[in-house]
């Protein structure tokens, strides 16, 4: 009976924190997160800028701080973790391409060069969280308050910064 009672009590105690373990990043609802998360992964919005416009502007309270935050904090941990492995099968997959049997015009060999396994997934790891983060700039120059058009604004002054011109864009 003590194992009964004991397994019962497990079972409801996990079922209590099922709800923490599911909940999204920043707390947002799930309305709010499938427009944040789609958003934060996206590489160009095209001819649908005004559909992507009145979902950001729908949930705009909600998703302001979260952008905020996004901008702060990056892509998350797991994310990172994620994209580190499959940058590594990436880079395995290239490395074992025989380049030398191949004619590539408008590039000579040293251009060809391959980097270092290290190299080439930190390259792809910040190039993610550049655009990111560019994705929250973006983000924050549409439904953003008064405080994030200051912060876009020192941003798009920071030469040599990456995020630089997607404030400057955003900024406009």
């Amino acid at each position: 009976m003590t194992s009964v009672l004991r397994w019962l009590s497990l079972g409801i105690l996990l079922a209590g924190c099922a709800p923490a373990v599911a909940q999204p990043r920043y707390g947002l609802s799930p309305d709010a997160y499938a427009v944040f998360s789609k958003w934060m992964t996206l590489n160009c919005i095209g001819d649908e800028e005004a559909k992507w416009r009145e979902a950001l502007r729908r949930h705009a309270a909600e998703l302001a701080p979260a952008f905020r935050r996004a901008l702060a904090d990056g892509p998350a941990t797991e994310d990172l973790a994620t994209l580190r492995v499959a940058s590594d099968v990436r880079y395995r997959s290239l490395a074992a391409f025989p380049a030398s049997q191949y004619r590539v015009e408008g590039a000579n060999a040293q251009a060809l060069a391959r980097s270092s396994r290290q190299t080439f997934v930190d390259d792809q790891v910040q190039r993610y969280v550049t655009g990111y983060k560019s994705n929250a700039v973006a983000a924050l120059g549409i439904i953003g308050q008064p405080q994030d058009r200051a912060t876009l604004r020192r941003l798009a002054a920071r030469p040599g910064d990456p995020l630089a011109v997607a404030a400057t864009e955003a900024t406009k």
